[in-house]
């Protein structure tokens, strides 16, 4: 009975597991494939718990009928993941594939229910064995000494034959693989299979002792599923600091603190057998001091930074975000480059702006601060991109998504161009500003999908650091030599005093602007619509100084931009209010008025 209830905890679990999988927002990388092996997995748990609860409550040939079905979709299922190691990561099956894959599967189901002997019986003795009988698949004297069962048979063809030789292709395609990352991930893929064979020979020597361990014949292929969803989810290439890194936190997480608590209570048991309260208490303070030591030294290795992973969000935004545009634009953009470079790992940062002339000229590169070379992009293809809403692309993300066919050449170009792995699209509306370019990580690892999160979410705030060395280091728009001017209230009230004055001789405008500082976020804009029809704004962007100031500049600029994409007064509020809450820093806001006069 602990064995049917094993097997049903089994399939809930894998069922539950693959709709978290499925509804997961985070698990968007894994495809249908790998969660239909999970479902495939569970299935099969659940009918080898139905066979043993007929094996006790129903007749034999219902029994035997249910187990030869349970038998039957394990030879599928192996053949199933051997099929996806074949193809993986994201490779389509060919014709000769798809036949090779109906043969195997209708062969199983051949030596299951149509072959004489293939399986007699299945039952579980008043004794508790568990017992799976077949006929040989040879006669006379060669069968009695081999001894080799239609049921051993199938079970060698489809766990062990056929897996040998999809591992040994799936090596030799990792070897032919350029990509680091998804030749590790083939591998670990192996990996799986190779565990699954230990598990199945365990099963098989545990069986001698306990043969209703045969009953969990279908755990043996966990350890292939697991590495298959582990390899999947896989975003960066394992070097030593890594490895070092998961084993002292896996002593530090699991072993340190499991090992203390058996101490605690082997040396606490024997003096406190005979009152169970007591020990209960004491074991239960032994607990609570284990526990907080834990969190303790936990919270000191994650203030000194020791042993920091890849999940650098807080910590980055909180750096990125914090950036004094007081400063020297040059120690700016300077700054920001230490940031990837000491959290995204990137080896380089290249920033671009809009020149104006159909060109981005290089403003500031890390690698070579003195040079400033001219990129002609191909406009047709980062149209396209914004189109697609997608401001931030990667070099793996372009050379591999089917989306990206159309305009693969012209990315792929530009990264080799301008020596980068990654860029970030600055845009307002359909007109780019700038663009982020970074440059191969320094541990040969891809951008992934944690980045491209960590960037979306950040956008806002690379938005405002590109707009400010747009007006800044960008000589052609400051007006002056000198590159590393800073933002002086001289040039923050000309961008507030650029407006459309009402000239009309039936209405009388003018504003009058104290702040409370030299420069703020407060300001009055006037937007000419035709002779007669203009909008004004006054109001106000939360926050002061210089910071303030670049929203009010930001604001002012996209108000126009979205002016020139729709005439109507309704959506525009709604897309600057859109704009402001998403692309300006978090917690902006305005506090105005929109008006049409």
């Amino acid at each position: 009975m602990v064995f049917l209830i094993l097997n049903i905890i089994a399939c809930g679990v894998l069922i539950a597991y693959s709709f978290t999988i499925d509804t997961d927002k985070g698990e968007k990388q894994l495809n249908s494939s790998i969660i239909n092996i999970i479902l495939f997995a569970s299935s099969i748990f659940g009918l080898m718990a139905i066979t043993l609860a007929l094996c006790f409550f129903a007749p034999p040939q219902l029994a035997l009928l249910f187990g030869r079905t349970t038998l039957m979709l394990m030879g599928w299922f192996s053949v199933k993941c051997c099929f996806y190691l074949l193809v993986f990561p994201d490779r389509q099956k060919t014709k000769p594939m798809k036949v090779v894959q109906w043969v195997l599967n209708l062969a199983a189901l051949y030596m299951v229910f149509f072959v004489p002997g293939s399986m007699t019986s299945i039952s579980v003795s008043y004794e508790g064995k568990f017992q799976m009988s077949s006929g040989l698949v040879l006669g006379g004297k060669l069968g009695r000494d081999l001894q080799l069962t239609w049921l051993s048979l199938f079970l060698a063809l489809y766990n062990f034959v056929v897996p040998l030789f999809v591992l040994i292709m799936a090596f030799v395609k990792s070897e032919h693989e350029k990509v680091s990352l998804v030749r590790q991930k083939i591998r670990l893929c192996c990996i799986g299979v190779l565990l699954s064979w230990l598990v199945f020979a365990f099963i098989h020597y545990a069986s001698t002792f306990q043969p209703m361990i045969q009953s969990l014949l279908p755990v043996c292929y966990l350890p292939e599923v697991m590495m298959f969803l582990y390899a999947k989810r896989q975003n960066e290439i394992w070097d030593r600091n890594i490895a070092f890194r998961s084993v002292v936190k896996f002593l530090m997480n699991f072993l340190l603190p499991s090992l203390l608590l058996g101490l605690f209570f082997t040396l606490s048991w024997p003096l406190f057998s005979r009152s169970r309260v007591l020990f209960i208490l004491l074991f239960a303070v032994q607990c609570v001091v284990v526990l907080a030591l834990w969190h303790i030294g936990g919270q000191y290795v994650s203030k000194k930074g020791i042993l920091r992973d890849s999940r650098y969000a807080y910590d980055f935004s909180n750096e990125l975000t914090g950036i004094n545009f007081d400063g020297e634009p040059k120690e700016i953009v300077r700054h920001l480059a230490n940031l990837f470079k000491m959290y995204v790992d990137s080896s380089s940062m290249r920033i671009l702006i809009d020149s104006g002339d159909g060109y981005f000229e290089t403003v500031y590169d890390s690698e070579d601060e003195d040079s400033h070379p001219s990129f002609d992009i191909d406009k047709e293809c980062f149209d396209r991109l914004l189109n697609m809403q997608r401001q931030i692309v990667f070099r793996e993300f372009a050379e591999q998504n089917y989306s990206m066919v159309q305009i693969r050449d012209a990315l792929v170009s530009f990264f080799e161009a301008s020596k980068s792995d990654a860029f970030i699209l600055l845009s307002e509306g359909h007109h780019i500003i700038g663009i982020i370019a970074l440059g191969k990580k320094t541990s040969g690892n891809p951008y992934n999908d944690y980045d491209f999160q960590v960037f979306s979410d950040l956008y806002s705030s690379f938005f405002v650091i590109g707009y400010y060395v747009k007006n800044i280091m960008n000589e052609s728009v400051v007006g002056t030599v000198d590159r590393e001017i800073k933002m002086s209230a001289q040039i923050i009230t000309s961008i507030q005093e650029n407006m459309d004055f009402i000239k009309n001789p039936k209405v009388d405008a003018g504003y009058l602007m104290v702040p409370a500082h030299n420069i703020g976020g407060e300001f009055v804009d006037m937007i000419r619509l035709t002779d007669t029809r203009y909008i004004y704004i006054i109001g106000a962007l939360s926050g002061k100084g210089i910071a303030a100031s670049m929203s009010m500049v930001i604001m002012k600029s996209i108000t126009r931009t979205y002016l020139a994409e729709t005439g109507d007064f309704k959506k525009l509020i709604e897309k600057v209010n859109t704009f402001i809450r998403t692309c300006l820093p978090k917690g902006t806001f305005f506090a105005g008025t929109f008006g049409l006069v």
